[in-house]
């Protein structure tokens, strides 16, 4: 068992962290906005790095295994079985998580207390058409699992909820291992982790809507860089004309107007069917995306007082890329889900 506290501390830090953000953003905004999405393109490609090393790696028949990084996809099978300890769920090893959590209404975000964690695991085999490998487990990750969850509400003032979840391995089930295959005493392969990488376990389902992610980012890649491109031009590069005043009505529609008007579209579009709406849905979609991908630094530029006219320029570069990037590839990320 494992408690793990969230402690005065830990706020302590967080606000410190957003307090040299906020300052570091205003301070130097015009340094942030280029730098902000190499950061977090830098970020996703490294929280990314299991994900993308598993659909890279083939599977491997059995009878083909030689030393090294493999893929195995097989049924589980194990002597042993566990009982969850929430949902009573027969298993051959689960992770759970208890956690208490409450409702910030300040800044309208959920928020957690006292976190209990508990697994249970065993050795097991994977079985295929090809053959039947041994499983070592020395820790448990079961983070690319679908998870089991439950939130008990109190009716006591001041008395947190609780929330339950738990991943399971269960016999039968079809999965993915991905893991570092070597020979035991008996000359037989099994596979375990190998140095601090752990082994990886996931679903051909997870896996198909990994590798469907991937695709859609990869077609919708080349105009992010182009967005990326006609902001920061108009932010360094391009000329300023003459001072310009704010709009406020533009103001009100970039802000609210956009993401009123996906919301519309997207329930009009909801409703009809064809092309009509593909047509509707794909507009909602634009003004939401628009509004997501602008809001952040539009929030930046009219903190640190940017020229209207550049702001402009910046917003407009955000939906034209937006709409082609839809235009363009609309069928293809349709097909890809």
């Amino acid at each position: 068992m494992q408690i793990k506290t969230i402690g005065l501390k830990t706020g302590v830090l967080v606000f410190i962290g957003l307090g040299i953000a906020l300052y570091t953003g205003l301070s130097f905004s015009r340094i942030l906005v280029p730098l902000f999405p190499i950061i977090v393109g830098l970020l996703v490609w490294y929280v990314t790095k299991t994900q993308r090393k598993l659909i890279k790696t083939a599977t491997t028949p059995i009878y083909q295994i030689a030393e090294g990084w493999v893929k195995i996809e097989g049924t589980v099978s194990a002597s042993k079985t566990f009982e969850t300890p929430y949902f009573k769920q027969e298993c051959i090893a689960y992770t759970y998580r208890k956690a208490n959590i409450w409702h910030d209404s300040e800044d309208n975000t959920e928020r957690e207390g006292s976190v209990i964690i508990e697994e249970e695991f065993q050795d097991f085999y994977l079985t295929n058409a090809t053959g039947k490998i041994k499983v070592i487990l020395s820790s448990l990750n079961l983070a690319l699992l679908p998870a089991k969850s439950a939130i008990i509400h109190s009716i006591k003032y001041a008395v947190d909820d609780i929330r339950y979840t738990e991943r399971t391995l269960k016999n039968g089930d079809l999965i993915s291992v991905l893991g570092y295959a070597i020979k035991n005493s008996n000359y037989q392969f099994e596979l375990k982790e190998h140095g601090n990488q752990p082994l990886v376990i996931a679903t051909p389902d997870f896996e198909d809507k990994t590798k469907k992610s991937f695709k859609v980012f990869k077609y919708l890649m080349p105009y992010f860089i182009l967005m990326y491109l006609a902001v920061n031009y108009f932010l360094l590069f391009a000329p300023v004309k003459q001072h310009m005043e704010i709009s406020t009505a533009f103001v009100l529609f970039i802000f609210f107007g956009m993401p009123i008007l996906g919301v519309v579209f997207g329930v009009i579009g909801s409703r009809l069917s064809g092309f009509v709406k593909d047509l509707i849905s794909g507009i909602g979609g634009i003004c939401f995306v628009v509004s997501l991908l602008s809001f952040p630094l539009l929030c930046l530029l009219f903190m640190t007082k940017t020229e209207f006219y550049i702001i402009e320029r910046v917003w407009a570069s955000v939906l034209f890329c937006t709409t082609l990037a839809f235009l363009v590839n609309y069928r293809k990320i349709e097909g890809a889900f």
